[in-house]
């Protein structure tokens, strides 16, 4: 036996190409061979090869015989095997940074002649951004028949200060025919990193804590983003028993700056009761959260109009006046009582 050389045949039976999957990496073109059990030149075996009929007598060896002479003679094509990785499932669609998931690997032996064995998949990621959690960045499988496929379940998790965007695994696999022959390809999977939202606010303050019905008070505070995820459509709501209803819109935070809220609040009830300060905002996935917080009010009756004015204009009450002018009379008499004594008895 000798070879005659290596040609494309129909696509009948055995054809082979590049393929491109976006998103999954490229995958080797089916290379075809050719031997002869009788010598002749490949002008006579391409043209005696075109009125013949095939048959499989291997995993991944098919025989064409030629049938307008009934010379028997019988050419074997091999046919490459080809393992592709036709997709990736993550459980909860998104991956939070610093967060564990699981990820699942869809495969798939697109040969229709070849049982692939010792199958090896190796993960990986630029900087190690995203790494298994299993202690190991390998996976075996023993084997996967023609046209089969099979699902790999693979714990991960990413980096905690990852910034909010996609980001690539790369898959390697090695992999062998009946014969023992290796193989290997590569693929690239994207996965969405997402930061959890995290809102905070400081600085509270009440300009009056106790006032009287009517009357104005300011609230004033900040809102902090302190996540590494850009809060969006920030709205802040002020209610309570003692006070009308008030909405303030804060927008968008980015990560690490902060938004100033001041509001004016009117009380229209008596009443010891809180404020209660409501936030909501969006997360990039458009997720609403709530950060909610309290602050203490004592609303109190309003008084008489004519009482009200008479402090207002005297600030001080009269009442008040008269007996601290009798307190400073009494003093005075006492000290002068002191110093008079002292004389007398010195003259003594």
């Amino acid at each position: 036996m000798r070879k005659i050389g290596t040609f494309l045949i129909s696509s009948a039976v055995m054809a082979g190409a590049v393929l491109l999957i976006p998103g999954q990496g490229n995958y080797s073109m089916n290379a075809v061979y050719a031997t002869s059990t009788d010598a002749a030149d490949t002008e006579n075996s391409q043209s005696e090869s075109s009125q013949s009929e095939t048959s499989q007598t291997d995993d991944n060896v098919v025989v064409i015989t030629n049938t307008e002479n009934k010379s028997n003679k019988k050419v074997a094509y091999y046919a490459t095997p080809k393992l592709v990785l036709t997709g990736r499932d993550i459980k909860g669609d998104a991956v939070k940074a610093g967060e564990e998931f699981e990820m699942v690997l869809h495969f798939k032996n697109e040969s229709n002649s070849t049982k692939l064995r010792n199958i090896s998949i190796k993960l990986s990621s630029e900087e190690n951004q995203i790494i298994t959690t299993s202690g190991s960045d390998s996976i075996y499988i023993e084997n996967l028949d023609k046209e089969a496929e099979c699902d790999v379940t693979v714990k991960m998790k990413a980096k905690e200060d990852l910034a909010q965007k996609n980001y690539s695994v790369n898959v390697e696999y090695n992999y062998e025919d009946n014969s023992k022959n290796s193989f290997d390809g590569t693929a690239s999977l994207t996965i969405p990193v997402i930061q959890e939202a995290r809102l905070g606010i400081s600085e509270v303050k009440l300009s009056k804590t106790e006032l009287e019905v009517e009357g104005k008070t300011s609230l004033s505070f900040k809102i902090n983003n302190m996540g590494l995820d850009t809060l969006r459509n920030v709205n802040v709501e002020f209610s309570g028993d003692t006070i009308r209803e008030i909405t303030y819109y804060a927008g968008t935070i980015e990560s690490g700056a902060s938004n100033s809220v001041d509001m004016t609040i009117t009380p229209d009830m008596v009443g010891n009761d809180d404020i209660h300060i409501k936030i909501t905002f969006e997360d990039a996935t458009g997720n609403v959260s709530t950060y909610e917080d309290l602050v203490k009010l004592v609303v109190n009756e309003a008084k008489p109009d004519d009482v009200a004015e008479a402090e207002n204009e005297a600030g001080v009450s009269p009442a008040l006046l008269g007996g601290g002018a009798i307190a400073i009379i009494a003093i005075i008499a006492l000290i002068a009582g002191v110093v008079k004594k002292i004389r007398l008895k010195k003259y003594e």
